[in-house]
């Protein structure tokens, strides 16, 4: 049995050692630049400052605001080895740009020059961190349940020692102490902590460095804010989505529009999300009350609008403006439940769980005849729309108020389950069911089914690529090279964080919407190139 200081030690060369395990683990599958997660990062439990980057730590990820810039970089997520603790305190490196974490079970680091993380184990966690101002180079002082230890720079393991005094310290700033620094901030602190909703929040961390009067604060639900000491200005530097899952995505001229799918209690509404993932900016409008809306199941950019279809039936969106409108039509209750969106002439196809409906340029809803089979999924070729239902496939040719089911479908069993995706590869149609896929033959209309090589789990999405389509499922994502027969794989939880919802292509990257927030990969190294 071991006990004693070397346990401690032991423990904490083993627990550094598991730790950088993933991020070692995604260093060699993926470069800097090939991956990214954005997801919801409103909560902050420690902010660090140095002259250059503000470090604002979240339950899912690591923030750094480039304060020259004034842009945040892609996030740190666990994709990337960012550790699954809370993180209770931060603070900048003072030797270089990197930062430490005292976190519920010891302390980490991050240098994010080399992406690299480095952890120790510390009993009971560290609640403290500091350097001595006199000698900065030679390690960090952390606060454990047992009281303060030192760390030698480039150890993995504390050694005792004691932090020089309060004045010769470098230490965490509190939210208490930042505010006594800015008197005019702290009086209108309950303005400062209202959101755009008119929801109240708090302060829970706060940083600053002593170049600037700039102070950080991080918060309970608006992300950091950033505060002049001096003057009482302020401004929130919110990043990323409402709520942690992602229904659907849209490309847009230079990123991705991206409607969140919320759970009770979760914020939901539509977020722009740029191409290199420094611009994160929720569609919404100031003073306006919740969200009229849970869950973005699939998403339309045309123009100016957003349509989005959701369990409250179609919104159109100004992209804009923010403003937001449901669209009515008549039917049953059922029509509420829309699963399916399509670009169609002058207009929108709708499927609902009753049927078809178009929205024309007017915003004018209409239902198309007496079809009431629920629609699970709609895709367009040329003039003629292809409708999956819960009962199989079918075509609406144009003037007909009823999808026909051709003969080369009514020959295919496998094409009469539902069909929960649709998409087109140039001139040829792809079709999933929630355990099989099928292919057009655009020269002939015959259809073949396969069933994926690679295991994707139960099939959600489709999304059409040269080549082929990439197929999104509850445990990955594969891109399908139909003329081959190949599967590319990428699965959950080393490549994606979640089950897939949604996948878009917009070269040269892909998007995917899953229920851990968005991905966006490099195109060519998501397909091994």
């Amino acid at each position: 049995m071991i006990a004693g200081p070397r346990a401690a030690t032991v423990v904490g060369l083993a627990a550094a050692l598991c730790a950088a395990r993933p991020s070692t683990v995604a260093a060699q599958r993926w470069g800097p630049s090939d991956r990214v997660l954005v997801t919801e990062f409103s909560f902050v439990t420690a902010v660090a400052a140095s002259p250059y980057f503000v470090y604002a730590a979240t339950p899912r990820g690591l923030l750094v605001y480039d304060r020259g810039a004034r842009l945040w970089r892609p996030p740190v997520t666990w994709l990337d080895g960012f550790p699954r603790t809370r993180m209770w305190v931060a603070l900048a490196d003072a030797v270089n740009e990197a930062v430490w974490f005292g976190t519920a079970d010891g302390w980490a680091r991050y240098d994010p020059q080399l992406r690299v993380w480095e952890r120790g184990f510390v009993a009971g966690g560290v609640s403290a961190l500091a350097f001595d101002a006199r000698d900065l180079a030679s390690g960090i002082f952390v606060r454990g349940g047992a009281g303060w230890a030192f760390l030698p720079r480039g150890a993995l393991a504390t050694v005792p020692g004691t932090p020089p005094p309060a004045s010769q310290r470098v230490e965490s700033l509190d939210p208490r102490t930042a505010l006594e620094r800015a008197p005019m901030a702290d009086a209108i602190r309950a303005l400062i902590l209202t959101d755009a909703h008119l929801r109240s929040h708090q302060f829970t961390s706060a940083a600053a460095t002593l170049d600037r009067s700039d102070i950080f604060f991080g918060t309970t639900g608006m992300g950091v804010v950033r505060v002049d000491g001096m003057t009482g200005e302020w401004e929130t530097l919110a990043y990323g989505l409402p709520a942690p899952a992602a229904g659907a995505i849209a490309p847009g001229a230079g990123g991705v529009w991206v409607a969140a799918l919320a759970r009770p209690g979760e914020r939901a509404g539509v977020t722009w999300v740029s191409a290199d993932a420094t611009l994160v900016r929720p569609l919404e409008r100031a003073g306006a009350v919740a969200s009229p809306f849970q869950e973005g199941r699939r998403l339309l950019a045309r123009d100016r609008a957003l349509w989005l279809a959701t369990e409250r039936g179609v919104m159109r969106i100004d992209s804009r403006t923010a403003e937001t409108r449901p669209v009515r039509w008549g039917g049953a209750a059922s029509d509420e439940d829309v699963r399916a969106l399509a670009p169609g002439p002058d207009g929108v196809w709708v499927g609902t769980g009753a049927g078809l409906a178009f929205i024309g340029a007017d915003g004018a809803a209409a239902r198309i005849g007496t079809f009431a089979e629920p629609v699970l999924s709609l895709v367009t070729a040329r003039d003629t729309l292809w409708v999956g239902t819960v009962a199989g496939l079918g075509v609406l040719v144009p003037g007909s108020e009823f999808p026909v089911v051709p003969p080369e479908i009514a020959a295919t069993s496998a094409l009469r389950d539902p069909i929960v995706a649709l998409a087109r590869s140039a001139d040829t149609l792809v079709a999933a069911t929630p355990d099989q896929l099928a292919w057009r033959n655009p020269a002939g209309g015959a259809w073949t089914v396969v069933r994926p090589l690679a295991d994707v789990g139960r099939l959600t999405a489709l999304a059409g690529d040269a080549g082929g389509a990439w197929v999104g499922g509850t445990l990955g994502l594969a891109f399908w090279d139909i003329g081959r027969g190949t599967f590319q794989a990428l699965r959950v939880p080393l490549d994606l964080p979640a089950a897939v919802r949604d996948v878009a292509v917009a070269p040269p990257w892909l998007w995917v919407a899953t229920d851990s927030g968005v991905v966006r990969f490099d195109r060519r190294a998501a397909l091994g190139r």
